[in-house]
């Protein structure tokens, strides 16, 4: 018994300090953001690229990430404004440019980095999604001639994707057929209308 509960335990994955930092200071704002836009395709993006975060948790971290991305393009835009950095020794150098002239070049960074990593941060779960996808229809049609082989003995069909599991030759269909069998078995949902939530969301 005490095997198996450690072995349950190391399965519950626990919410790293800056996402909890990032919930403790945003979590009432993205609610009301996503109340008021849906931000239904990223919703669909996370759920189908198996990222094991909440809506509101995910823009939470958008939005700490962004923030801090801010901070930090400010600190690097007033360093550059005194300093150039180059390829040559010595790397850093005083620039001997007047002031208005390095304003001009460098205030670009404070607003391009919180930009880039706002754009970045709300895309990734998609590009996440179809990097997935094109690992699921890699393993797909190998795992169809073996459920095909397997559901010639006429057993439960919920048995078929346990033993598609149970062989560790398909890693990206495994973690897809696992929800769909805890749908059925944890959730008691009935198969048929597991698969169409299975289909609908990978």
């Amino acid at each position: 018994g005490g095997e198996r509960e450690k072995k349950e335990s190391k399965k519950i994955i626990k919410p790293s300090i800056y996402i909890r930092k990032a919930n403790q200071f945003f979590s009432d704002f993205s609610f009301n953001l996503v109340k008021k836009y849906g931000f239904k395709e990223l919703q669909s993006d996370l759920i189908k690229a198996n990222l094991n975060f909440l809506l509101r948790s995910y823009i939470s971290v958008i939005i700490f990430t962004t923030l801090i991305s801010a901070a930090a393009s400010f600190f690097i835009f007033i360093f550059l404004m005194f300093f150039n950095i180059g390829f040559n020794l010595p790397i850093v150098t005083l620039s001997n440019e007047d002031l208005v002239t390095r304003f001009l070049k460098t205030f670009w960074i404070v607003i391009a980095v919180p930009i880039a990593t706002l754009i970045s941060m709300y895309v990734y779960p998609s590009l996440e999604r179809d990097s997935l996808e094109k690992k699921i229809n890699h393993e797909l049609p190998f795992a169809t001639i073996n459920m095909a082989a397997i559901s010639g003995s006429m057993i439960d069909p919920t048995k078929i994707f346990s033993i598609i599991i149970s062989t560790g030759e398909y890693p990206y269909l495994e973690k897809e057929f696992r929800k769909l069998l805890n749908t059925v078995n944890v959730l008691g949902q009935d198969f048929v209308s597991a698969l169409k939530n299975s289909t609908f969301n990978t």
